[in-house]
């Protein structure tokens, strides 16, 4: 018995012995990774081990080491702009394996994964449909945009984005493949960060009420992509239409657009450090009429307000009093700070990526700017070989100062309104010696006051939370089944302040000077997907088919509360509404809920041929039948033509034919699928009353229906690649108001009313010129083109006038029409269609250049051909005779005869500069001998955004509109914030 004993520690003593052999049973494989084209050494590619989960990347000398078990074993190796490679190696124990690879450049991004479903992937190769990526180069690597959105401009075809204005901080509304709705819910994209449906609405602050500019859509307030930090940012993929987007369901009218954010990579501590440092300037002005006393003469005529205008003008001229005074508001050289640092690591458990980043960018108006300070934590973990969860982190603090700009009504509360009617010579307008500011004779504000005493800021809080988990749950064979699940929540907070003191000109003629505006938004915004999926291989001869299953659940909620507070007849120098003598108090509530089940199955024919059908059932509390599921299909195909058997052209890399259907849903907006009960006083009592909007019992979210058809092609390893994409998108059920008689008591009843269509064509076209040793020359090119038309309208003909006069222009809402068509009156008061808002077509070429090696060259021009804007901020510079070209002498005035549309119907081409740069990474050697081991690299850089603008558009930018974020309503332009030019200087440190 007690030799049984010895035996037995004896054994557990031998086997642990032999376990930790086992476990030290391995060899070394190390060698060198370069480019296969030029023989340039790759930094950062990464090399891993899919048996064993171990990985590492090469290091500044381009070289790797790993360490795998004894055998035989297959390296993944992997880099973005490369293709992946998988490579066999073996070796014994204790043994250093020697393997140098030499990777090719993925041009044409055949190996990109791109998303297909909820919970899946697929290589750009095999996609049926046309679907953009951005990477993190193009995104923030070589500029430093403003926004995210700003970073999209020219680079994606079948985009259309206009801005709101020039201010800093954005407000873009980005439009995908034409006009998705007429004005029921968003047109904006859905996006999705890290898998997180994100709010990007453009908050209320009540500018508009203080300003006078009349209505909320020209508060002129930034959207929420402002918040993001673009340096965070790995890639973007845009599913700009329906085919591609239908598995997002009833958000996915207007397309998805979707955020992946930087994670920690296996290997070594990275550590980043950024900083940039520029300015800002005006990218136009349009100058002004040098007045003399000839000019004054015929603008005010000979009697009393002539002789006026004639001493003052010598007055100013004596003293040297006269000023470009829209040089002295526009004209301000802005300075712009960014500060980027992050950190990034990982092993085989655990991988992480942190950064924080300063942002301040001063605009070229006085007293206007933008901040923002974010920090972000993305930490991935594998709790086991078989369950991988992942939290992504997001914390910003934003505020934005955007000044008084675009339209308002007699308030004064505009810098372009005043501006117009207040000539150069005008009495010394800026601040006197004891802080005070004289009065504007010829208009209700002195702007040097308006711009530097009243306010209009914006503070945004934000958490963006994301929380992911993949688990196997059992593997079999060739099969393998797995749950995936992701969600989180966006919360914002917003506190926004509107501010006129009570000592200025236009509030002193008021009953109660002094004016304020404080508004509070939150928003909460949550949402969880959780799917199933299930991969197996079937094989039938020599034929292997690829199969992936995926079915789940989707939910989002949004809740938001603004509170708005108004005090008029402030206490000198208050902004607390405590101290006004009229006090007004607004609340509005929403709580809206979805629900989506969704299904999808993609069948793989060994890269053959790749079949994809699905579906998704959405409820909404938007809906009037809110518990009804509404059914959105999808379905695609393509052919990879160089895959099979019978294809013997070695000259191609790639020809695919694809064709792609899918629908998506919009919703109505939030009051229009039920009747109000407001509130009202009876006798004295509190009491409540029916609203006089009505509701269709038979109102359905609208629909849209695409089909598309494409070509993918690439040849002569890739240097070549073109894409084609035509595509048909129809929207049916789009919701407007059927206004009722007035006898009825209803003014609005939400119904189905119209259909329209789009019809486009998308091509892009990549040229690898040269690549050598000394030179890498790349060419992208993009043309796309949409046309739309108003195919079926069940209500009267509508016409949406920009300010209520319709000889200023506006939409028309007619059947066979554009949705975006420009209508207005003729000289015979006939309402007409004077062109229209969408260009026939837009073009992008942008070059990369790599340059003997520690050079970088990079530039985008942008086209946009055929659109027209209504312009109207010249009718008010010519009511004040202050257009540059008012008088023909300066004894005549031009003839702008009867106020007709036409007038201010401008032809909006233009071709932009949108970017470029210029960088040098200082060679490897000069940095050793400076700095031994300590630093990994340094990149010195100089950059510039919208730098050169050419178009004959009289107007500060064709892209700049009052109404920017509106659906159809989108270019029209009313003295806005002009549009800046950004130059920065780099310098980026790797340690």
């Amino acid at each position: 018995m007690r030799h049984s004993y010895y035996k037995r520690v004896c054994a557990f003593l031998f086997g642990i012995l032999l376990t930790s052999q086992l476990a030290m049973a391995q060899y070394q494989v190390t060698g060198l990774v370069t480019d296969d084209a030029t023989g340039d050494i790759l930094v950062g590619v990464t090399v891993f081990d899919p048996s064993t989960g171990n990985g590492t990347t090469t290091n500044l000398d381009g070289r790797y080491t790993i360490d795998i078990p004894s055998g035989d074993a297959t390296l993944r190796f992997s880099y973005i702009g490369y293709l992946t490679q998988n490579i066999n190696v073996s070796g014994s124990n204790g043994a250093t394996v020697t393997m140098d690879v030499a990777m090719k450049s993925d041009v044409a991004n055949l190996d990109e994964l791109v998303v297909t479903g909820l919970a899946s992937t697929v290589k750009r190769s095999n996609l049926a449909n046309s679907v953009a990526s951005i990477n993190a180069e193009d995104i923030a690597g070589n500029n430093d945009p403003s926004t995210i959105d700003n970073a999209l401009y020219g680079k994606i075809p079948g985009v259309n984005i206009i801005s709101q204005g020039g201010a800093p901080g954005g407000g873009f509304n980005i439009q995908l493949r034409g006009v998705s709705t007429l004005g029921a819910g968003t047109s904006q994209p859905l996006y999705i960060i890290d898998g997180v449906y994100v709010n990007n609405s453009a908050i209320s602050t009540g500018r508009s009420s203080v300003s006078g500019a009349g209505g909320s859509s020209q508060d002129d307030v930034a959207n929420r992509l402002a918040d993001l930090n673009p340096d965070d940012i790995a890639s973007i993929e845009v599913l700009k239409g329906s085919s591609a987007a239908a598995i997002y369901g009833q958000r996915a009218n207007a397309g998805v657009i979707i955020i992946t954010t930087k994670k920690g990579k296996t290997g070594e501590t990275e550590v980043s450090v950024q900083q940039d440092i520029g300015f800002t300037n005006a990218v136009r002005l349009l100058g002004r009429t040098e007045w003399n006393e000839a000019k004054i003469r015929t603008f005010w005529g000979t009697g009393a307000r002539g002789d006026l205008e004639v001493q003052r003008y010598n007055d100013a001229s004596n003293a040297g009093r006269i000023r470009d005074l829209e040089k002295e508001i526009y004209g301000e050289t802005g300075l712009l700070k960014n500060t980027q640092l992050s950190v990034s690591a990982g092993g085989a458990k655990t991988r992480y990526f942190l950064s924080g980043n300063l942002k301040e960018e001063d605009g070229i108006i006085k007293n206007s700017g933008f901040e923002r300070q974010s920090v972000r934590a993305n930490v991935e973990h594998n709790i086991s070989d078989r369950v991988i969860v992942t939290s992504n982190t997001n914390f910003v603090r934003s505020v934005t100062d955007r000044s008084f700009t675009g339209n308002q009504n007699a308030t004064g509360g505009s810098l372009g309104y005043t501006l117009a009617f207040t000539p150069n010579y005008a009495y010394n307008l800026l601040v006197n010696p004891d802080g005070t500011y004289n009065n504007n004779p010829y208009f209700s504000e002195n702007p040097f006051r308006l711009r530097d005493k009243a306010e209009n800021t914006q503070a945004v809080s934000r958490v963006v939370q994301s929380f992911g988990a993949t688990a196997d749950l059992a593997e079999w064979g060739a099969s393998r089944l797995a749950l995936r699940a992701n969600g989180g929540f966006d919360i914002i907070n917003s506190n926004s302040m509107v501010y006129f003191p009570e000592f200025m000109q236009s509030q002193s003629t008021l009953t109660d000077p002094g004016d304020v505006i404080h508004t509070t938004t939150d928003i909460i915004q949550t949402n969880l997907q959780a799917s199933l999926v299930y991969n197996t291989t079937l094989v039938s001869g020599e034929n292997e088919f690829f199969l992936t299953s995926q079915a789940g659940y989707s939910r989002f909620r949004v809740d938001q509360e603004v509170e708005t507070l108004r005090g008029q007849g402030l206490a000198p120098g208050q902004v607390n509404v405590q101290n006004a003598n009229v006090q007004l108090l607004g609340q509005a509530f929403q709580e809206v809920t979805d629900v989506g089940y969704f299904a999808q199955q993609e069948i793989n024919w060994a890269d053959k041929a790749i079949l994809t059908i699905g579906g998704r059932m959405d409820k909404s509390t938007l809906n009037v039948q809110q518990d009804e599921l509404y059914f959105y299909p999808k379905a695609s195909v393509a052919f990879n033509l160089t895959n099979f058997d019978f294809w013997n052209y070695d000259e191609f890399n790639q020809l695919k034919l694809r064709a792609a259907y899918g629908e998506t849903g919009g919703l109505a907006s939030f009051g229009q699928t039920f009747s109000p009960l407001n509130s009202v006083n009876i006798g004295g009592n509190l009491g409540g009353v029916q609203g006089t909007r009505a509701i269709d019992p038979e109102l359905v979210p609208e629909r849209a229906k695409e089909i598309e058809f494409g070509i993918d092609l690439s040849v002569l390893d890739q240097k070549v690649s073109f894409e084609a994409t035509y595509y048909n998108k129809t929207v049916e059920d789009l919701i407007l108001d059927l206004v009722p008689s007035n006898s009825t008591g209803i003014t609005a009843v939400a119904t189905n009313a119209a259909e329209l269509e789009n019809k486009g064509l998308e091509l892009g076209l990549n040229v690898n010129l040269v690549r050598n040793v000394d030179i890498d020359w790349m060419t992208r090119i993009f043309w796309w083109t949409n046309s739309s038309e108003i195919t079926k309208l069940n209500i009267p003909d509508q016409y949406n006038t920009a300010f209520g006069a319709p000889v200023l222009g506006g939409v028309l809402l007619r059947e066979g029409e554009s949705p975006t068509a420009i209508g207005g009156q003729n000289a015979d008061g006939d309402l007409v269609k004077f062109g229209d808002f969408q260009p026939d077509f837009q073009m992008s070429i942008g070059n990369e250049l790599k340059l003997y090696k520690n050079w970088s060259l990079d530039f985008l021009f942008h086209f946009s051909q055929g659109a027209e804007n209504i312009q109207l901020s010249n009718l008010l510079r010519d009511s004040g005779g202050n257009t540059d070209d008012y008088f023909v002498s300066d004894t005549e005035t031009v003839d702008r005869g009867p106020f007709i549309t036409s007038q201010f119907v401008q032809d909006a081409s233009y071709i932009k500069l949108r970017e470029a740069s210029l960088y040098y990474t200082v060679p490897k050697a000069s940095l050793t001998g400076l700095f031994g081991d300590s630093v990994r690299g340094i990149k010195l850089g100089v950059s510039g955004n919208n730098l050169l603008l050419i178009s004959d558009y009289d107007g500060y930018d064709p892209e700049v509109s009052n109404f920017g974020r509106q659906s159809v309503l989108s270019s029209v332009s009313v003295t806005p914030y002009p549009s800046a030019r950004r130059v920065l200087f780099h310098v980026k440190l790797d340690l």
